[in-house]
Order: structure tokens, then C-alpha cells, then sequence
């Protein structure tokens, strides 16, 4: 039987005094800075990509939580750095990214705001 964990996650929250950039954010976490390759995305494409990652697996997209779960975190993850505002940004859209990682594959989302950062960052292999 396949292992359908994911192999990594990270997930921080940073003051706001702790980074200035998306690559800052990458640093900390260690995961590489993308520089011009970060993808900045509305807040509810933010939402929707978080879910997206929550939900399913990344490399066989198996079920990892029911979907009406991966939306409510989602959505108070993202309302934790505030409900107006704030910028957010992925390595890529659709099928097509730029490796933050060593890994196969991964994703995720970078969110800052005057209340502070965060990231949300998975990684799979085959």
C-alpha cells in the first residue's frame, strides 16, 4: 500500500518585525527564495490554493481532510493576519512552479501583513 502522507510541512507565524519579504519569510523557514519567481495572488485565490493543499496530496491527490475542514482552516488561517489587507503569494500557478524545495514537488503560500507573516509550505515525493 502507498504511503499518502505528505513527506513535509512547514508552518510559521512571524512577527512583523521578523520579515520584510517573501524571500525573508523563505529564509526562516528554510526553504529557498524564489525572488521575482514568487506569484502574488489575491486573498481569495490565497484561500482557495490553502485549501486546495489541505484537502488533497500533492503528488497522487488522496484525500488528506474533508474539504468543508481544509476550508475552515484556511480561512482562519488567512483571517489570522487580519481581514483587510495583507499580500499573499505561491511559487506558481496551476501546474507550473518553481521548486522552493528538494523535494519532487511542493507548494505553498507566503502571507504578510502589518500584524505579521506566516507560510504555509508543503513538499511531496513520489
Amino acid at each position: 500500500m502507498q504511503d499518502l502522507a505528505v513527506e513535509q510541512v512547514w508552518l510559521t507565524v512571524l512577527q512583523p518585525s521578523e520579515a520584510a519579504t517573501y524571500d525573508d519569510v523563505a529564509r526562516i523557514v528554510g526553504i529557498e527564495p524564489l525572488g521575482k519567481a514568487w506569484t502574488e495572488i489575491s486573498r481569495a485565490e490565497a484561500r482557495t490554493l490553502l485549501t486546495r493543499l489541505l484537502h488533497r496530496s500533492l503528488v497522487y491527490q488522496a484525500e488528506l481532510m474533508p474539504l468543508h475542514r481544509a476550508n475552515w482552516l484556511a480561512g482562519d488561517f488567512i483571517d489570522a493576519f487580519g481581514l483587510y489587507g495583507g499580500r499573499f503569494a505561491t511559487n506558481g500557478a496551476d501546474h507550473r512552479w518553481t521548486p522552493a524545495t528538494d523535494y519532487i514537488m511542493d507548494r505553498g503560500l507566503v502571507v504578510m501583513s502589518e500584524i505579521g507573516s506566516g507560510i504555509f509550505w508543503v513538499a511531496d515525493e513520489d
